[in-house]
């Protein structure tokens, strides 16, 4: 299915007067292929900027290539080079006062810094993206809403998420972005399946939300076979992996935990690795297969050190505690039991203060033709 987006973006760049605004909009044409998983095609077209704009440069476009680099590393190679390039992007769309630069690079920051649990500057950068984006700033105001919409769903009021959700539906279809409809899917439906696979990890199961995690899954992976968006292709079998595990469906589980523990991947999970390799042993143990459920112990206790989120480390240690505690192994279990509740605590308080941070910012979603 054609994008609407890109369609659009290549009527403009035929009609460009100039080579800065048609290197502009090549920019963002790219974005959006990065965003789909089109990263060499995307890569193509920054290298096809910089060839151009090598002995004249133009700080626009060179904002604008530094923002598409940022979202090509954030969707291959999350990390340092992502951050930087976004920050390099907004700082020069600051400097030359770009108004639709700005807010769109803050947006972004928000959303890097929402992923790395940061949520102090990530509230500060979604602030500063609804305070200068424009009602028609359509891709700026569906990636702040995203963020915040996330936001609130991962404090645990899915209720107070629902409008910012729709603010991303309602910008993303004006602006004829696919992917973005694809991201929102995919976080709904894997925050919602991060719920229920912690709260099964201790012991407290719910039915009705895992089957509605599983129906949202497969609209998302629907949705992305109908658009050809491929940035989600490792994310989406961890998902089900968990809710497989969930409803004990042990095989099911994994063989699709497999497909990313047992290859190199560019995603960056490694700070969620040790909680995967925690949970297919999980699998392994309930399934009988005691070799192979101890090489996943090993491999999850070696990455006990690794900074990882507070719901992991929580998930990671309920599950070693309760292969433990099967075996009679009382002293090793109590002592993941106390690690698991001990993170689940944190978690509880960090959702707690997230959660009156968000309320304490009075901001709602900005809907489309506002």
């Amino acid at each position: 299915m054609a994008s609407r987006l890109l369609t659009q973006l290549a009527a403009r760049i035929a009609a460009a007067r100039h080579p800065v605004e048609a290197a502009c909009l090549r920019a963002q044409s790219g974005i959006y292929l990065a965003r789909q998983g089109n990263h060499a095609e995307a890569q193509a077209i920054v290298d096809a900027i910089r060839s151009e704009f090598a002995e004249r440069p133009n700080a626009e476009v060179t904002a604008w290539v530094s923002l598409l680099e940022a979202v090509i590393h954030f969707f291959s190679q999350p990390g340092p080079k992502a951050l930087d390039r976004l920050r390099r992007a907004h700082a020069l769309g600051r400097a030359i006062q770009h108004p639709v630069l700005v807010p769109l690079c803050a947006a972004w920051l928000a959303h890097i810094e929402f992923n790395a649990n940061r949520m102090e500057p990530m509230l500060q950068y979604a602030a500063e993206a609804l305070r200068l984006a424009q009602p028609d700033h359509h891709a700026a105001l569906a990636r702040v809403s995203l963020v915040i919409a996330d936001a609130f769903h991962f404090a645990g009021r899915f209720d107070l998420a629902k409008p910012w959700y729709a603010a991303v539906r309602e910008h993303a279809l004006a602006e004829g972005d696919d992917a973005m409809i694809s991201a929102m899917l995919h976080n709904v439906a894997a925050l919602r399946a991060n719920h229920v696979r912690l709260g099964d990890a201790f012991g407290e199961p719910h039915p009705e939300e895992t089957w509605r995690a599983l129906l949202e899954l497969d609209s998302t992976s629907n949705y992305d076979f109908g658009i050809g968006a491929i940035s989600l292709d490792l994310l989406v079998p961890l998902v089900r992996a968990q809710l497989c595990m969930v409803q004990r469906r042990y095989s099911d589980a994994i063989s699709l935990y497999s497909q990313t523990l047992d290859r190199q991947n560019e995603q960056n999970l490694a700070r969620r690795e040790g909680c995967f390799f925690a949970e297919r042993a999980w699998c392994y143990h309930h399934m009988g297969d005691l070799a192979c459920a101890d090489a996943d112990i090993s491999a999850a206790i070696v990455r006990v050190g690794v900074p990882a989120d507070p719901d992991d480390q929580a998930a990671m240690h309920a599950r070693l505690s309760s292969i433990y505690q099967s075996r009679g192994l009382i002293e090793f279990a109590k002592r993941h039991a106390d690690l698991a509740l001990a993170a689940r605590q944190q978690l509880i308080a960090e959702q707690n203060s997230l959660l009156g941070a968000l309320i304490g910012a009075q901001v709602g979603p900005i809907r489309s033709g506002a």
